[in-house]
């Protein structure tokens, strides 16, 4: 897919910045998923702190990252989330780690977003499931190796094992397909909105397919990953925790002329 923008008068060499995105799926064997079932006690958080970030301090409400989302989703198993960074990023201090944790559900680490500084964010946005009523944790990592988090409560329940929105026949169909979808407008050295969108089931392997009368394997995405002249503009480690068909908006701030790659690796049964 090959589009030309027109690009504003900003010391561009050339008229037109022009984007190339490059879809690929590449299928790896798939050994099996582990659930673990929401714990009701109050070491939850406690639990996933220690598996994730081990001793480490974490502080919390300092103004470093914001996140938005539903007090109370319609669909449980599409639930809008922003993270935005709140403090002024540049090679000295930034966010290089975003994790995005909800807590109560099957598997907790919903992803885990790599940052390079050189192209700089200022916000992502997707789409996840919940499984039950749960806090939604955003833990940032900066590079001076420091954890901020911020949180939100989200009322909604069964996102995990909701039926796919999608026939699985005509879901498999199109899948791998991608849409890259960038700014009419792109301004050198100024932050530009781009998603990318991903044809994928994402299967979480609980829920039912009425016809069969048996559990869907599990089958979803597990990384995303996005360059620009192929350095590194983002990484994200994830699973089903991201709903059918993911979605992730991003910001990145383009320097000069140059080609965005976006790839994206699923898990094979």
């Amino acid at each position: 897919m090959n589009r030309n923008f027109v690009c504003k008068n900003n010391g561009f060499h050339s008229e037109f910045l022009r984007v190339f995105a490059m879809a690929a799926i590449t299928l790896v064997h798939f050994v099996s998923v582990t659930c673990v079932f929401a714990d009701e006690s109050d070491d939850r958080w406690n639990g996933i702190k220690q598996a994730v970030f081990g001793e480490r301090e974490i502080i919390e409400n300092a103004n470093v990252i914001s996140i938005q989302a539903p007090y109370r989703a319609h669909d449980a198993a599409l639930v809008p989330i922003t993270l935005s960074a709140m403090i002024e990023q540049n090679h000295d201090h930034y966010i290089k780690e975003l994790y995005l944790i909800v807590e109560n559900n099957p598997t907790p680490l919903a992803g885990t977003f790599h940052f390079n500084p050189n192209h700089g964010w200022e916000s992502i946005e997707t789409r996840v499931r919940v499984n039950e009523y749960t806090n939604v944790r955003a833990v940032a990592e900066t590079s001076d190796g420091q954890l901020y988090m911020t949180k939100a409560y989200v009322k909604a329940a069964g996102g995990c094992s909701a039926p796919a929105l999608s026939d699985q026949e005509a879901a498999l169909a199109r899948l791998g397909k991608m849409k890259l979808r960038l700014d009419e407008i792109i301004t050198a050295g100024q932050p530009s909105v781009a998603q990318i969108l991903v044809s994928h089931p994402n299967n979480s392997g609980m829920q039912f397919d009425q016809i069969s009368r048996n559990y869907i394997p599990a089958y979803f995405v597990h990384k995303i990953g996005v360059s620009f002249n192929n350095e590194e503009v983002f990484t994200l480690d994830t699973n089903f925790s991201l709903s059918e068909d993911p979605s992730v908006h991003f910001t990145f701030v383009p320097k000069e002329d140059g080609v965005i790659n976006v790839y994206a690796l699923d898990t094979k049964k």
